[in-house]
């Protein structure tokens, strides 16, 4: 089986490591190693192993807060950006980086990671040549904000539409083919996107609402506008966004989040017309999982328990084929 996961945060795990003790906490736990080999959720050896070809979405997360860091956002992504370009020098034989159409089947052809790098949080997209300068990168797709607000607009805890400059950076967005990923953002700015761009967006992480009543869960009425553009969903593993519990609950494992839970959110989003608009969104290395889902290796069975469920094209697609479409 090929896998297609829209985001992680694996990259900020490795290369802040080094970074004040109160901001390394919200990194996870023991971080050492490599892109290519570590003991977090994704390392592309396993990855590789675990798999027929997965590509991996890269996102540089910019947290809101960056105290204690020395780092201006802008800094912050040119430091995880030549972690990521790094890592592809070094490991030649382990990942390619996925920049254009044709680039995810050639490094799967080939037996390696197509790894592709995008943004989460625009805070250092502090103007349009930056936002060049981005895409000159490689970045692949941008979440517009984290939790809170930015200069592009309000995130899902800092309500918000988006600014005039968000309206040019959406535009530049389409212009550049970067995918507009909005995960992340307020319901009047993902609103204010539709109504700014008619291109197909990008949800890399995000659940149903309906399903479990958390802001940083999509709508019926906001999925079904994804869907209607030909744009994707990731489905999120983070057990808060599965199933509603309270900050206590969230941080422990004492109640586990049951594959029924999970997949009640994609039968719901597949009851609205979804079945191409699904993908995975793993949020790996940046999110407490269940247990049954802790790393590359499960992912596999994973899907083979929603082929079970929902038969094996619908399995099919959530894991790669919508994902590589879009991205084709």
């Amino acid at each position: 089986m090929r896998i297609f996961d829209l985001h992680c945060d694996t990259l900020d795990a490795l290369a802040l490591r080094d970074v004040t003790a109160g901001f390394s906490d919200q990194l996870g736990a023991d971080r050492s190693g490599d892109l290519a080999d570590n003991d977090l959720h994704l390392a592309g050896n396993r990855m590789r192993a675990a798999s027929d070809g997965w590509a991996q979405c890269y996102a540089v997360w910019v947290p809101d807060d960056l105290t204690g860091t020395d780092l201006t956002p802008l800094a912050f992504y040119d430091r995880c950006q030549r972690y990521f370009a790094a890592q592809m020098g070094a490991h030649p034989d382990v990942f390619a980086q996925a920049r254009q159409t044709g680039d995810v089947e050639d490094a799967l052809s080939a037996g390696k990671v197509a790894a592709l790098l995008t943004i989460e949080n625009a805070a250092p997209v502090t103007s349009l040549e930056a936002l060049d300068r981005m895409a000159a990168d490689g970045v692949r797709m941008i979440t517009l904000t984290w939790n809170g607000a930015n200069q592009i607009a309000g995130g899902a805890r800092e309500p918000g539409g988006l600014t005039a400059f968000g309206r040019q950076v959406v535009r530049r967005m389409g212009e550049l083919g970067i995918a507009v990923d909005v995960s992340h953002l307020s319901d009047q700015g993902l609103a204010d996107v539709l109504a700014v761009t008619d291109a197909p967006l990008v949800a890399s992480h995000s659940n149903s609402r309906a399903i479990c009543n958390h802001p940083r869960n999509l709508t019926d009425d906001q999925f079904r506008a994804i869907a209607e553009r030909g744009g994707l969903v990731g489905i999120n593993y983070y057990r808060a966004f599965i199933r509603e519990m309270g900050e206590a609950e969230a941080a422990s494992p004492a109640r586990e989040v049951t594959f029924d839970e999970l997949s009640g959110h994609i039968e719901h989003f597949l009851d609205l017309g979804g079945e191409k608009t699904l993908a995975l969104g793993s949020d790996f290395d940046g999110s407490d999982v269940p247990a049954w889902l802790d790393g590359c290796e499960q992912v596999p069975s994973f899907i083979d328990r929603l082929a079970d469920r929902f038969g094996a094209d619908i399995a099919r697609r959530i894991a790669y084929d919508n994902a590589a479409s879009f991205f084709d």
